[in-house]
Parts: structure tokens; sequence; C-alpha cells
């Protein structure tokens, strides 16, 4: 038996004399150009992951940089032609004496005012075209057509009174053409027929938030809106101007009433907008650019990790050879520089599709985005290069290392990796595991007191626990395999407990397989709880919000944001009562007061708040309203420290004692007052809004088709249902994650590389027990039941652990929400993790039956020769 310090000496002693050393440069090279080519096929889908992460990082980016280049293109032809621009600094309007004015002026080539101003459209049902509560816009026709804000695509610009032309997606939308008759309603509500002379294109209507335009003669504006004053005045300069010359110019003539500006600095401005519609979403596309780019490390340390032991034989001999421990390591390095050099370039290629492939996604699920020839700039190029190749190199370095440090001898042992983390290592991997996990709960708890500014710090408990998981992998990984296939090997025998034993023979091999498909799938079932508590959550608030089925209001036809939309038809309730499809038709008026801030005054007659229409009151009692008092929400409550009993001055309405405080209510109102009061004060007024509310037995669709055949004499009357808030509600929800699960997508995609990869690389490696296990009498349909049940289980425990991992931080988070915004629990969508979990381990069975097939085909003699 050899002593240590005998076994150090032989050690020392088969170390390569310095003055046998390989030469350091070329040789090197052409040492790691001879590795990937020995290696191409095996390297081919650790490329294959490379390519895919760096696409969708450089992928995003090309969106990026394609969209704001689309949007600004389109929203830069309200600036064509334009070398200074005249902008009232508020609301307020330009005078009509002001276009006049700098016409008149040295260097003016041609001058325009432009009015844009508020006017409902009605579709063919007769209803309001609204959008986010906003009616639609009027404009004017350009006085000079080089200065014209919009394209025209069909038909003409009105000549005459009584002519519109029409914004192309409103044409579609309200299923009218060229020739059809349209009704606009004016300030007042009251309609006009105007007949379609023309389409105008004004690209994807950002600057109007996609409600209805039209645009009218100045006659027609004036007599509709009571518009004749401009919203803004465009300027040619002559040839030869300097337009800062020309903006001093007319700044001086309107004596500093309006901000006048150049048109580049309007074009700065257009730049900056356009960038704000894509900036968001391209936030959120670059985080998972960098998680697929993580998954990516996985896959490149696991693949030249399982190379370096495979190659143990052959680095042993240029170590014998000459070779230093710095050349070995400096070889495996050179490699995955290379190897992270082409498959960035390739990366950065198939960024082009990623890119063009987000905005057409993006139509879809989104906001339209014109289309736009791909833009690719050179950041872009160099962060797709970069990221790419710092995340391969830095992935193999722990391999190329623990490739230095193999001494002669032991290398020609033919070694391998170890099978597990042992001895002081194994301590050192609890000890830092625990305190990471330890560190991350302790955040998760404090950020949980802080309801929703403590968010941060759930997450970044969440993240630690991850890393801590990470550390901790290799001693996980084998435990959960064998549980996860106790069952299967107990019922089906020997296949699933080969495959165990197979999965469980190199840790450190599968916990990094595992995590990498763990961080797709914990991130989608974080969203997952994060989303159905919002749909839960929500929902309930609806219905506490929301009690009654309908309420009617005036849409706000003249344009003012801050004004009252006008009271409703005074027989519009009586006819709605009359109908034996309404239980409850309870009349709502509305006044403002200040208590330091501007708050809603709301009232109802006695007789009809009851039922659904009485507030949650969560102190004192409505039962005591009466002249003289009222019941306050309890944001007021809280924001003015009242209570009940306390004397509120209100300002007209005078001091008001507080009977009760409310919590939801069916109007959005901070202060009710008994119906007496309110009458005495502000006069006895048509009301503000009606609450209506459905009779037993009778459904919503019922009662909607009730509704509009009484509406529709009264087009500009606007409905809102609590069923039509929920599909909206669970339609934006369900479209989030669908986005958030086909981006996660890519990295569950790389991970699956991930999986093909490693077992591919492990087939190679056990081509002698294979043909071991052949030779004694397995079948090659149990062989590849055995790699492919292998693949499977390790999908399955990558899976179950992202799913438990995501819905701790998932219900965490949602906790936090929920403190904040509802109550109750998180909700776990059971269904959804389970199918997760189910998809992971059949797309894991998919990317190993190539592998599979592979090791089943290889003839027994040549493969127990090959690895002999």
């Amino acid at each position: 038996m050899v002593s240590g310090r005998s076994g150090r000496e032989t050690d020392r002693r088969a170390e390569p004399s310095p003055t046998r050393r390989l030469p350091v440069n070329r040789p090197l090279l052409r040492l790691a150009l001879a590795g990937l080519r020995a290696h191409a096929v095996r390297l081919l889908l650790t490329a294959a992951a490379v390519v895919v992460g760096v696409s969708f990082l450089a992928g995003t980016l090309v969106y990026g940089d394609t969209a704001r280049a689309a949007f600004y293109d389109d929203l830069a032809r309200s600036a064509r032609n334009v070398d200074v621009v005249v902008e009232p600094p508020t609301a307020e309007l330009i005078e009509t004496a002001t276009v006049a004015r700098i016409g008149a002026l040295d260097g003016v080539a041609a001058v325009d005012g432009r009015i844009t101003t508020w006017l409902g459209m009605l579709d063919r049902d007769g209803r309001l075209l609204m959008n986010s509560s906003h009616v639609g816009y009027a404009l004017s026709l350009p006085a000079v057509d080089t200065l014209a804000p919009y394209d025209l695509t069909a038909g003409r610009l009105p000549a005459t009174t009584g002519e519109v032309a029409v914004e192309q997606g409103t044409l579609d939308r309200a299923r009218y053409a060229l020739g059809d008759v349209i009704t606009v309603v004016d300030r007042a509500g009251e309609p006009h027929p105007l007949t379609v002379v023309g389409a105008v294109d004004l690209g994807v209507n950002r600057l109007y938030g996609g409600s209805s335009v039209v645009a009218l003669t100045g006659a027609d504006l004036a007599t509709l809106t009571g518009t004749e004053r401009y919203a803004q005045i465009v300027v040619t300069a002559e040839r030869g101007t300097d337009p800062a010359v020309l903006r001093d110019r007319i700044a001086t003539a309107v004596d500093g009433r309006y901000e006048v500006i150049t048109g580049d600095r309007l074009r700065d401005r257009l730049a900056r907008d356009a960038a704000k519609y894509v900036d968001g979403f391209l936030a959120v596309l670059v985080g998972f650019g960098l998680v697929s780019l993580t998954v990516s490390g996985f896959v490149i340390y696991n693949t030249f990790a399982i190379l370096a032991a495979q190659r143990t034989r052959e680095l042993a001999l240029l170590r014998c050879v000459g070779a230093t421990r710095r050349q070995v390591t400096g070889s495996v390095l050179l490699e995955a520089l290379l190897l992270g050099v082409v498959a960035s370039v390739g990366g950065l290629v198939a960024s082009l599709l990623v890119g063009y492939g987000l905005i057409w996604g993006r139509e879809l699920v989104a906001t339209d985005i014109p289309l736009h020839a791909p833009v690719v700039r050179w950041p872009t190029v160099a962060v797709a290069l970069g990221f790419g190749t710092f995340v391969a190199v830095a992935s193999a370095l722990v391999p190329a290392l623990g490739a230095g440090r193999v001494s002669p001898l032991t290398a020609l042992r033919d070694s391998v990796l170890a099978e597990s983390p042992a001895g002081r290592g194994r301590t050192v991997r609890i000890a830092v595991a625990a305190a990471l996990v330890g560190t991350g709960l302790l955040a998760g708890a404090a950020g949980l007191t802080l309801a929703f500014t403590g968010l941060p710090l759930v997450l970044g408990g969440g993240m630690l626990a991850f890393l801590g998981t990470v550390v901790a992998a290799p001693l996980l990984v084998p435990a959960a395999v064998r549980a996860v296939g106790w069952l299967p090997a107990r019922i089906f025998g020997t296949v699933p407990g080969l495959a165990v034993a197979g999965a469980r023979r190199n840790p450190r091999r599968a916990a990094a397989t595992t995590m990498a498909l763990m961080i797709g799938v914990a991130l989608m079932s974080m969203f997952s709880v994060l989303l159905a508590t919002a749909r839960e959550q929500t929902g309930r608030e609806l219905e506490e919000n929301f009690p009654v089925e309908f309420v009617l209001r005036n849409a706000r036809v003249d344009g003012a944001p801050d004004a009252r939309r006008g009271p409703l038809p005074p027989e519009l309730a009586g006819v709605l009562a009359a109908r034996p499809e309404f239980a409850t038709v309870a009349e709502v008026r509305l006044r403002h007061e200040f208590l330091g801030d501007r708050l809603r005054v709301w009232s109802v007659p006695a007789e009809q708040l009851r039922g659904p229409i009485v507030p949650e009151v969560v102190d004192g009692s409505i039962a005591g309203l009466r002249p003289g008092t009222v019941a306050v929400s309890r944001r007021l409550a809280d924001a003015r420290a009242l209570a009940v009993g306390d004397s509120v001055p209100l300002g007209t309405l005078g001091p008001l004692t507080v009977v009760a405080v409310y919590d939801d209510a069916p109007t959005e109102g901070a202060a009710l007052v008994a119906a007496e009061q309110f009458d005495s004060v502000y006069g006895h007024t048509d009301p503000d809004e009606l609450l209506v509310d459905l009779a037993p037995g009778v459904t919503t669709a019922v009662g909607r088709q009730a509704i509009d055949a009484v509406l529709r004499d009264h087009p500009v009357v606007q409905v809102s249902s609590q069923a039509d808030q929920t599909d909206r509600l669970t339609a934006s929800l369900d479209e989030l994650l669908g986005i958030f699960a086909a981006l996660l997508g890519m990295s569950v995609l790389i991970a699956l590389f991930g999986i093909g990869n490693t077992l591919s690389l492990s087939v190679f490696e056990r081509a002698r027990e294979s043909a071991t296990m052949r030779a004694l009498g397995m079948s090659r349909r149990q062989l590849r039941a055995v790699l492919l049940t292998e693949a499977a289980l390790v999908a399955a425990v990558g899976a179950l652990a992202g799913v438990l991992l995501g819905v701790a931080v998932g219900w965490a988070a949602a906790i936090g929400l929920i403190s904040a915004y509802g109550h109750g629990l998180p909700v776990v969508p059971v269904g959804q993790l389970a199918l997760f979990v189910a998809l992971a381990a059949g797309a894991g069975v998919l990317a190993a039956l190539l592998p599979a097939r592979r090791a089943a085909r290889a003839p027994i003699v040549t493969a127990m020769a090959d690895h002999g």
C-alpha cells in the first residue's frame, strides 16, 4: 500500500518538466479547434441552446428598435413639412386671427391651423362609439395639402357641409363604407347625419387613443362642436430660412402667449412618444431574454462537465507530452469561447426572425405595431455577441478548471467526475444552501409585513431561496428522483428502476439539468398563482363594488373630462322600472364638494335605498341617514380620521354628522346624504346615474336586450355591466398568462435542449454499460424505455421543483397584494400546474427520443470494443 507521501511524490514526478511545456499560442488554438471538430455532434445541441437564448435576447432589442422606428414613422406624419409649431401651453385654444398674423411674417412659406375637438359618432346599432369612456374626435381639413396630418386613402376630402371623411380603422370597426350615411352627435347629444366621402389614414391612431376620428369642413365643425379656434398651428419655412430664426420671429409675433417650437423639436417629442409605446413591453422581454441565457448557462455547464469527464484520457496524454494545467484549462475555455462566438453570430442572425415575429405576435395579443423593415443597431450586435460569448465562457469555467486540475496518472485511470459531493464539500454546500434559503425566507417574511411596498423584498427573498436550491441541488435531486420514480419502479419493475439508477448516477449532472428546466417552470408557476389570485380578487371586488347588474350614465359628448356628464333623460327611470325584467331601478344624483380635496356627494331616494343599492356598512347604520347627517366612505374616513358621531363640514351642505362608514358602494361617491337634504341644497334634478338590478330568474343577456331596446332613442346613454367588466378582466388576465407562457416557453425549450444533450452525452459515456445490459438479455425496446423514462424522471423532477418554488414565491407575493388591496387567500391553479408538469415530462421524453434510438441501435460488440 502506497503512503500518502509517496503518492504525492509520484504525482509530482508525473508533472511534465517546465522545459517540455507546449507552446502557448497557435498549438492551443489548433487543440481547441480539434476538440470542437471531434465533438461537433455533441456540441450541436449546446450551440443550439446558445443560439436560442441569444436570438431571443437580441430579438427583443431588434423588436424594440424596429417598433420604435415604425411608431416614429407613423406618428411623424403629423410633422411632415413642419418647420415651426405653435401650441397653447394649457388646455386653451389659439385665436383664429393668429394664423393670418403668422402668415404675414417674412420667411413663412405656408401656414395652417389645425382644429382637434371632441365629437361622438354612432355605430350601425345607434350606439355611441366609445373607447375607455371617451367619445371620438373631429379634425379640421388641411388648408395646405403639404401640411395635412393624415393621408387620404380612398375617396376625397369633404367639400361641402354634410360630408365627412372617416379614419379607416373607425370605418372598419363600425362596418361603414364610402357612400354610407353616418350619424354624429353634437355637444348637446343631438344626432346629425353625414355622408362618408373619403377615408383617411392616421397610422395606428395613437394620437387619438384608438377612438373614432372624422374630418369635417370648418362650417360643420363650428355647427356640431362650437369650435373655431385651433389646437395647433404648423408652419413651413421658405427655402433658405433657418427654422430657429423663424421660430423666434413667430414667438415675438404671438407675444409669448403660446409655446413655439421647431419642427425638429416636435419630431424629437414624437420619437419619445414612440419609445413610450415600446419600452415597457421591451423591458419585460429583455428580462425573459436574460432568463433564457441563464438557462443556456446550465446547458453549457453540463455539456462541458460531461465532455471533460469523458476526455480524461485525452487530457492525460496532453499532460504527459508537456501540456500544463493552464494550457489544458485554456484549451477547454477556448473551445467554449469559439462555441460562444459562433453560436452568438447564429443567434444574431436568428434574432431578425425573432424580432419580426414579436411584432407580428404583439399585433395578435396587444397593441398594433406598424410593419417596418427590421432595424439592427450596433448595440444589439454588441449585446448579442458579448452576452452569448460571456455566458458560454463563464459556464465552462468550472469544468475547465476541473479538467486542468486532473493529474496525468489519475486521468489515465479513466476516472469520471465525482458521483456526489462528500466530506467537507458536502458540509459547506449544506451550510451555504441553508444560509441562502434562510435569508430568503426572512426577507420574504419581512416583505409580507409591508404589504404591497414589500413586494420587492418578497421577490428578492424568493431569488435567494432559488439560489439556495441551486447550491443544494446535487444533494436534493437524487432523493427527488428516487421519490418520483419509486411508484413506477414498484409497479413496472426493472425498467423504471434502472432509469432511477441512471438519473442518480451523477448528482451534479442531474442537478444542472433539472435546474435548467426548473427556472422556466418556476416563473410560469409564479405568474400563474399571481394571475389566478388577481382574477379571483378582482372578480370578488367587482361583485362587492358592482352589486347591481347595470349602471347607466351619459357620455361626455362635450369632451370635458372634469365636467358633469349631464343628467339622464327624465323619463328613462320610469320606463325601465315599468319593465318586468328589472327588480330595482335606483336614481343617483351627484355633485362635487370640497373637504380639502374634491369629492363626490351622492344621493338616492329613500324608498330606493334598499337591497343591492345600500353600501356595505362597516361602522354605524345607514338607517340613521336623514337631513343633517352623512355616511362617508372608509377611504375618506381614514384620510380625515373620521368616526361615527363626528361632524364634517361639506361645503354648501354645511356641517353634517357622520352616522355610518361604508366600504363598497354601487357608485363612486365619498359621501352619501339624504335625498331631502340633497334636493334642498342643489334642487331636485334629473338623475345622473341609474342603478339597475335584474328581477329573479332574468339572465344578464335578457336584461341587456331590454335595456338596449329602451335606449334606442337615447344613443348617448352608456351602459356598464358587471358581466362586461368581468369578461374584459378575464380576457386581459388570460392574455397576460398566454404572453408569459409563450415568453417563458423559450427558456423551457432551451432546457429541453439541455435534457437531450445531457442524455446524448450520457448515452455515449455509458455505451459499454448499455451493451452489457443488451448482452445480458435486455431488448432494444427495453433499453429505449430505460433512457426515455430517465429523461421523463429528470424533466418531472425539474418541473415539480419549479412548481413548488414558483408557488411558494407566488403565494408570498400574492399575500402582499391581498393585504394591500383585498382579502382572502391566494389561489393556486392546480390544473394549470399539473399541466406544466405533464407537458415538461412529455417534452423531456421527446427530447430524448433521438439519443435513446441511437443507443438502442448501437451494435453490442462494437460498443463494448470501443469502450473497452
